[in-house]
């Protein structure tokens, strides 16, 4: 019962030869078995804007190794599995950031940790364009609430007849300019956004929304 440290990651053709020389075919290699050897993951990671620039997301930049899954946890009850995610905090304090890699096993005794404290810089703000072209590519496609430290909000947008096209309580739930199935014509829509900022700060919005085909 040997014990043997294989040096690389790889695969191993591990035979047992048995022999008895007064046996009538003295020896017997029939045994064989595949050892796979794959080396530990390592987790390492770093972050754009550094040093944290005030209102900016945070760019978590994957530096690991021996790794094929993740598990992010942003100190604030958010998580995510993409290899480079992007996250935005909504107070100004530090947060630790834990990053959890695993390889292709994903087992507890394949995994490694690291960790990295972030100062996040945030001064509220509140804010919404003034028009956007639906059905088109690119950064104008979706209109959204634009700010920072965006506790609870409320936004609602109607049409010329006051009736009631689009809600939404999370600013990363933009209008894509349908109602019912259908995109809706050229036109000034108007606005209401009700948001409560972190600092307890209630602050109503009003305004237009132009659709633009």
């Amino acid at each position: 019962e040997p014990t043997y440290f294989f040096p690389a990651q790889g695969i191993y053709k591990y035979r047992l030869i048995a022999r008895d020389p007064i046996s009538c075919n003295i020896s017997d290699t029939s045994a064989y078995i595949n050892v796979v050897i794959i080396n530990k993951p390592v987790a390492l990671f770093s972050t754009t804007p550094n040093p944290p620039q005030v209102n900016t997301s945070f760019n978590f930049i994957n530096l690991s190794t021996f790794t094929t899954s993740y598990l992010w946890n942003f100190g604030d009850g958010q998580s995510s599995t993409l290899f480079q995610p992007t996250h935005e905090y909504l107070r100004k304090q530090p947060y630790t950031v834990q990053l959890i890699a695993y390889n292709k096993f994903v087992s507890q005794t394949c995994t490694d940790t690291a960790k990295l404290t972030l100062n996040n810089d945030v001064d509220p703000l509140l804010d919404v364009p003034n028009a956007f072209t639906p059905g088109k590519f690119g950064a104008n496609g979706i209109v959204y609430v634009r700010g920072f430290g965006i506790e609870k909000m409320i936004w609602k947008i109607y049409n010329r007849w006051g009736e009631l096209v689009f809600t939404s309580i999370n600013k990363s739930d933009g209008w894509n300019g349908f109602y019912k199935g259908k995109l809706q014509p050229t036109d000034v829509y108007t606005y209401t956004l009700d948001a409560t900022f972190i600092d307890g700060v209630v602050k109503r919005k009003t305004g237009d929304i132009t659709l633009l085909r």
